[in-house]
């Protein structure tokens, strides 16, 4: 019997890039992460945070028109339009991410380790390095999705319920500050998450070790400052090493009591390369039979 005859034809579609698989890794991260009711609890969290602010702008914006004097007043508190306001915002809601992703981490991350799931990616015809990239970006997009896109929008409906187009000529550095603030914590909790996960797959050793990088390492850090007088020591927190970084995007950054912005960036890509290292290591160790 033929080739022809037994139904069989020639492939004729072309092959796309193995990089295709990117954005299907995000696409499912980000479906499994919706179906569970725990997240959508933080996600709603950071939602109220969002929706507190866009309706305090709407709010100044109105009274501001009815009294100018009101702006004197509303300038102290929440997102009213200059970069330490939006520092903080994202800041809070970086603080909601951070506790969504500890769990997010054994669903994305772990489950792959634990059930096998590794091994059925790269048994696909992908590399290590789509899996890597595709997992960085599902955490990543998380972050942005959280923190950055909602800092974005309010962003926007200040600069179009302001008297003219002039914010956003005139303070293009609060959107600079905004991507800029936005990649450190995308870039940073990405790799470290994604590390810490692959050596602690399992959820509860995964939410204590993530949580006690930023909480033990603070406390160690304050102590030693404490003892020894030195405020170098403050680079072990890591939180706060982002947020300095952070004030140093919005330019509002003043390093009098911290540490220097340059020996925050220094630590934090001592982290991300340890991390990837981590990583890199951990991926290559998974042995697959195609």
């Amino acid at each position: 019997m033929t080739l022809e005859q037994a139904g069989y034809r020639t492939w004729e579609t072309r092959f796309v890039s193995p990089w295709w698989a990117v954005p299907a890794m995000v696409w499912t991260g980000l479906g499994l992460i919706f179906r569970r009711w725990l997240f959508w609890i933080l996600i709603g969290l950071g939602l109220l945070n969002f929706l507190f602010n866009f309706a305090f702008i709407y709010l100044k914006a109105t009274l501001v028109i009815q009294n100018p004097r009101v702006t004197q007043f509303l300038d102290a508190y929440q997102v009213t339009g200059t970069g330490k306001a939006y520092l903080d915002f994202m800041f809070a809601q970086a603080s909601i991410t951070a506790l969504l992703l500890a769990f997010a981490g054994s669903l994305l991350i772990g489950g792959d380790y634990r059930q096998g799931g590794m091994i059925f990616y790269l048994s696909r015809s992908i590399a290590r390095r789509h899996y890597v990239v595709g997992k960085l970006a599902t955490i990543g997009s998380i972050v942005a999705l959280i923190t950055v896109l909602p800092a974005m929008v309010l962003f926007v409906q200040y600069g179009l319920l302001s008297n003219s187009f002039d914010y956003f000529r005139t303070e293009w550095r609060i959107f600079v500050g905004i991507c800029g603030y936005g990649a450190i914590l995308i870039l940073v909790q990405s790799l470290l998450l994604f590390a810490i996960a692959a050596w602690v797959p399992r959820t509860v050793p995964l939410v204590m070790t993530w949580l006690g990088v930023f909480v033990l390492l603070k406390g160690l850090g304050d102590a030693l400052r404490a003892i020894q007088d030195n405020r170098n020591w403050l680079l072990l927190g890591l939180w706060d090493d982002m947020r300095r970084l952070g004030q140093w995007c919005f330019g509002a950054y003043d390093s009098a009591r911290t540490p220097a912005a340059e020996h925050c960036a220094y630590v934090l890509a001592a982290v991300c390369v340890v991390a990837l290292g981590l990583i890199l290591y951990r991926v290559r160790a998974i042995e697959v039979v195609r």
